[in-house]
């Protein structure tokens, strides 16, 4: 049985991304796997009088067992709601160490469909790559990542952009955002970032190649655009608001335009007014590799 992992620290935008995940699991007919990383921390040492590092993280585990059984709660009623047929199961699990070497290994071990976590704190997407752990947590996963900022939802699926330089593993990832939409019903824009000057003699060739896997998709919802100018982050927003999306979609690449152009400052800033949640298809996905990072 697949299984929707969500991801928490038991933050306000974590558990708002919980209950974007509960949604997809009900539409995907998927089962929802609820993960919290314990990263012990620092304690006085047992002979000054203070606890020692294993009743620290005993103490830890068994209060995030606990938050874990209230989210859970939380998520029953929500579940409960609607005609659907489907009625997904939860359950939880924690674990000791480095969230993105963990949700490798539940990935691995589980039929994860997709993983689901919320934006930093305090902000939407602008710091969302300066977020070493959602960063690392990307560069290590196998399956497509969504990240809800606050104030966003799933309910406004009825058109998704998804960016890409005609690289050809954005094609898996074009074909997945196909199949969900067989399942949503919207509209998919695949929007070409300019990145290269008009007289790269590669681009038509690469864009006449993409176009014909499109074709052979036969999802009759789908639109290519080309998307030009200066500041591609900023028209980008502004065709997600054009085109109403409700999800932004893109391949990461560790070394990719798109990834760099996201690290910088403007580009930050840009996506601090993003008011979408982001689809992520990380390059172990695409490309099919199987060893670590």
């Amino acid at each position: 049985m697949k299984n929707i992992l969500i991801l928490t620290d038991f933050s306000e935008n974590a558990t708002h991304a919980a209950f974007a995940g509960v949604r997809l699991a009900k539409n995907l007919h998927a089962n929802i796997l609820l993960f919290n990383s314990n990263t012990p921390q620092a304690v006085t040492p047992i002979y000054a009088g203070g606890p020692t590092v294993v009743d620290e993280i005993n103490f830890k585990e068994e209060e995030n067992k606990e938050k874990l059984k209230k989210l859970a709660d939380s998520l029953k009623p929500f579940i409960e709601e609607g005609k659907d047929d489907w009625k997904p199961s939860i359950h939880c699990e924690e674990g000791l160490g480095a969230l993105a070497y963990q949700v490798r290994n539940i990935i691995d071990a589980k039929n994860i469909e997709m993983v689901v976590m919320g934006a930093r704190e305090g902000s939407r997407l602008d710091h969302f790559f300066t977020g070493s752990e959602t960063f690392s947590v990307i560069d290590h996963a196998s399956r497509p990542v969504l990240v809800m900022p606050r104030d966003t939802s799933l309910n406004n699926l009825h058109s998704v952009v998804f960016a890409t330089n005609f690289a050809e593993p954005d094609v898996k990832a074009i074909q997945h955002l196909a199949g969900l939409g067989l399942v949503f019903n919207y509209h998919l824009e695949v929007v070409h970032i300019n990145s290269v000057p008009d007289d790269d003699i590669t681009k038509e060739i690469r864009k006449s190649q993409f176009t014909k896997h499109i074709q052979r998709l036969r999802y009759p919802h789908v639109t290519v655009h080309e998307l030009h100018g200066k500041n591609i982050v900023n028209r980008l927003n502004r065709l997600c608001e054009e085109k109403n999306a409700g999800l932004l979609a893109f391949t990461h690449y560790r070394d990719s335009f798109f990834s760099r152009l996201l690290h910088q400052s403007t580009a930050r800033e840009a996506l601090a007014k993003q008011k979408v949640p982001m689809l992520i298809f990380p390059e172990r996905f695409v490309t099919g590799t199987k060893d670590g990072v």
